[in-house]
């Protein structure tokens, strides 16, 4: 019996871990950037360029406009990529 308490509780507690950053990322807004070549090399000197790339590719995007998440644009904004609004 407490086997299958401690199996319950074990199951629980990774389904949860699984699904809660799946939430957080659905729940985090997004941000409207254009995409140029200044941004470009900014990013990739801060060793940002492959998450930008990423999330521009994988993102709602058309043509050199795009969405990122605000964590990304926070990290590009520290890296002095895009300016503060």
């Amino acid at each position: 019996m407490r086997s299958i308490k401690l199996g319950a509780i074990a199951l629980a507690v990774t389904a949860t871990a699984l699904a809660a950053p799946a939430i957080a990322q659905a729940a985090e807004p997004e941000e409207n950037i254009t995409l140029d070549i200044n941004l470009l090399g900014c990013s990739l000197s801060a060793g940002l360029g492959g998450e930008l790339l990423t999330a521009f590719g994988t993102g709602s995007s058309s043509g050199s406009s795009g969405k990122i998440s605000s964590g990304l644009a926070t990290r590009l904004r520290l890296a002095g990529c895009l300016p503060w609004a």
